[in-house]
């Protein structure tokens, strides 16, 4: 059986092209963009699903409504509000060469909100994204111009603050910046893990990952188990590793990581600007396993093939160590965070030559050699899954498996390598149906079993005798159809026609299966604005008195759509 580590050898020339641009941060250019002590629940670069954080997440005490302000002159350039992602979002340009960013926000200074909310009702859509000219909406270093919240892809109050670099729309680390952010907390480090580089490797009389807890505060840190490990062959290193952040608990990511052998740099890697295009590389940097099977967020010192970062630097050999002498390396690991406070993990290597019987081959099941540098394709009579070049990290041992079919569904449950494996790419996935009927061909859509058991859409068409679709993870897959429509359950409004006590109406809303793709909302047959809180399933009606005459009966239409155009339909009378 082929080894999940796999050697890759690159040249210094190869690595020039990894060094990272220098980035202008200037400390003198941006002040705050609140006026409370900052303390952060996020920090840049942090290890989050599928990307590294591109921001910096403000805490504003638990609540929603504190004033945020520009935080250095320039216009806004951008405003855009989504159900998802950033929710209610302004982006200042600034003449030094910077954008800012400022998400998650509860709503913009009036003038500006009734801009926002006429484009609205001219395009009847809650989702906009304006592009105002540089003479439309000028602001001045510390000028207001809305108020933090929680909209969007968001779980509680903050503001997600970003800067950006204009001339490319590179997010920047924004604690290089002399922002004043309180931080003499050195990273801590809570585990080293061993990556044996194939089948004639071994790290402590094994051939398979390990880990090995770490001891240690104040910066120093050790092994648990004694300071030596034994090895042969060729190794890499993972370090479960968080920073911390003055006044607040949450586990933020490390600006800088250095392995030193012998006193020699063998590895550096540095968080100071990423673009979006190679954000989910995330999944190539960190032991995607790890993360998916147990939760641990363990940062790789070595590099996949196919890894396109360009965070990398002073790294030989892809960062994996040769120990093949019979002799004692010292290992050394540093990592900094962003304010300059250092943390340092030493140990030691005792090289081992001789031979080790390899690892045998325990398992019977059929694989196929999917090479990381070129396209692939897996095709029997009723299922294809279609890999472009760049999708893979490194070489692949694909294997599938044929289940028998689920109750419910139409068509066999189809299992590709594991949930474990990582893609940077979609893959075309075709699955041929069976008793699929011809009156719900458009309703049948591909759904993905987690380990579980549980299913969630993975979408799809109907196309020549398949349903296609575009996954991102390998795991099983097989078809469903869905004829079920939304649900809508007001929690204000009971149809008798009463008076409305509230200043917004809300609906609970939920689909079953494939989710909710629309939504629209008539008052006295007029498009009113609705908006969708997607984390708590709401949709509400915020009461506009400039738009809705008062003291008078109404009659209200929402309308609740889903990617199988299914559509749930409520009405009911009210007065207000």
């Amino acid at each position: 059986m082929r080894s999940t580590l796999f050697i890759l050898l690159i040249s210094g020339a190869c690595f020039s092209q990894l060094v990272r641009s220098q980035a202008n941060f200037n400390t003198e250019y941006f002040r705050a963009p609140m006026d409370i002590e900052m303390y952060l629940s996020g920090n840049f670069g942090e290890l989050r699903s599928n990307h590294f954080h591109s921001g910096i997440d403000i805490k504003t005490q638990g609540v929603i409504g504190h004033r945020v302000f520009s935080t250095a002159g320039g216009y806004i350039s951008r405003i855009k509000i989504e159900a998802a992602g950033y929710g209610n979002t302004l982006y200042i340009t600034h003449p030094g060469g910077y954008i800012t960013v400022y998400a998650h926000l509860d709503r913009f200074r009036m003038d500006i909100a009734d801009y926002v909310r006429k484009k609205q009702y001219d395009n009847q859509q809650h989702t906009v994204n304006i592009f105002p000219g540089k003479d439309e909406w000028p602001v001045e270093k510390g000028e207001m111009v809305a108020f933090s919240g929680t909209s969007g892809y968001s779980f509680g109050p903050h503001l997600h603050f970003e800067i950006r670099d204009a001339s490319n729309q590179v997010p920047m680390n924004a604690l290089l910046f002399g922002l004043d952010i309180k931080d003499n907390i050195a990273p801590t480090i809570f585990s080293l893990y061993l990556y044996p580089g194939n089948e004639s490797s071994f790290a402590n009389q094994s051939h398979e990952k390990s880990r090995i807890e770490v001891k240690g505060e104040n910066g120093k840190f050790r092994l648990a188990s004694g300071d030596t490990i034994r090895a042969n062959g060729s190794l890499g290193f993972g370090l479960e590793a968080f920073d911390y952040l003055n006044g607040a608990r949450n586990r933020c990511g490390i600006y800088r990581i250095r392995m030193l052998v012998d006193g020699h740099l063998k590895y550096e890697w540095e968080m100071d600007r990423f673009p979006f295009s190679r954000a989910r590389y995330v999944n190539s940097y960190i032991d995607y396993e790890e993360k998916i099977r147990n939760s641990k967020l363990v940062q790789k010192a070595f590099i996949d093939p196919n890894n396109k970062l360009q965070l990398y630097q002073n790294v030989e050999n892809a960062g994996i160590l040769e120990f093949s002498e019979a002799r004692i390396y010292r290992v050394r690991f540093i990592l900094d965070d962003a304010n300059e406070n250092s943390s340092e993990l030493e140990f030691y290597v005792s090289g081992d030559n001789q031979e080790i019987l390899t690892r045998d081959n325990d398992t019977n099941d059929i694989t196929i050699e999917f090479p990381w540098s070129a396209g692939n394709e897996f095709r029997l009579d009723d299922v294809v899954l279609k890999i472009p070049v760049g999708a893979l990290y490194k070489t692949l041992d694909f294997r599938y498996e044929i289940m028998d079919q689920q109750k419910g569904t139409f068509s066999p449950l189809y299992s590709f390598v594991d949930p474990y494996t990582p893609m940077q790419l979609a893959c075309d996935l075709g699955i041929r149906s069976v008793g699929l009927p011809p009156e719900l061909q458009e309703k049948a859509l591909i759904v993905v079993m987690n380990e579980e058991g549980e299913l969630g859409s993975a979408g799809g068409e109907w196309k020549d005798s398949m349903v296609w679709t575009q996954v991102r993870e390998f795991g099983k897959y097989t078809i469903m159809v869905d004829t079920t429509v939304p649900e809508i359950h007001s929690l204000d409004l009971d149809g008798s026609g009463d008076e409305v006590a509230r200043k917004t109406i809300r609906f609970k809303v939920s689909d079953e299966i494939s989710g909710i793709k629309s939504y629209e909302g008539y008052i006295d047959n007029q498009w009113v604005l609705f908006e969708y809180d997607l984390i708590n399933d709401l949709v509400f009606y915020r009461i506009d008195p400039e738009r809705l005459s008062s003291g008078k009966d109404h009659e209200l239409e929402l309308y609740i759509i889903d990617n199988k155009e299914n559509i749930a339909y409520y009405y009911a009378e009210f007065y207000w």
